[in-house]
């Protein structure tokens, strides 16, 4: 397969429980959001992940989506204020 072949490929991932069709080969915590339609200023992106830690998803953070099958992702409003 291509590298252009790749860059076209579909990632099926899910964002608060609700299945997405993603045609690029990395999505950021930025985009995740997007998806979930929630602020993005106060909300953070997380990578559910295999045991007790989840991994947090910074804005511009690239998650890798071909080295597994369906990736899922959650959102949830940041737990500290600013200021």
């Amino acid at each position: 397969m291509s590298e252009e072949e790749k860059e076209k490929e579909t990632h099926k991932i899910i964002v608060d429980r609700r299945p997405h069709d993603w045609h690029q080969p990395f999505i950021t915590g930025a985009d995740i959001k997007r998806l979930a339609g929630v602020d993005q200023a106060t909300f953070d992106a997380w990578q559910d992940v295999p045991g007790p830690e989840d991994v947090l998803v910074a804005d511009d953070r690239k998650v890798d989506l071909r080295e597994r099958g369906t990736e899922k992702f959650f959102t949830g409003k940041k737990t500290t204020t600013e200021g």
